[in-house]
């Protein structure tokens, strides 16, 4: 769970090097590049970021999470869903 790998960065160490890609409608690509450091607070179901360093943090809910990258590597990714038309 996505949940399961934020908090092991968090505490193990790599969040800070980690880029998190978010669905984010509007964006190019419908994507969004959120670099680990700007990580504020990791819950049971979204996280908080701040972006600009104004102090205003975004709440960003788990499941729009799409892949996490440490370096080059992916460690996460999510599954893939079958849509039946």
């Amino acid at each position: 769970m996505v949940n399961n790998v934020l908090n092991r960065l968090k505490w193990v160490g790599g969040l800070e090097e980690c880029e998190i890609v978010i669905l984010h409608r509007g964006a190019p690509g419908d994507r969004k590049v959120i670099p680990g450091k700007n990580v504020t607070e990791i819950k049971k179901s979204y996280f908080h970021y701040n972006e600009d360093g104004s102090g205003r943090e975004t709440h960003i809910p788990l499941h729009r999470i799409l892949e996490i990258r440490l370096g080059k590597n992916i460690i996460w990714k999510r599954p893939e869903t079958v849509r039946n038309r």
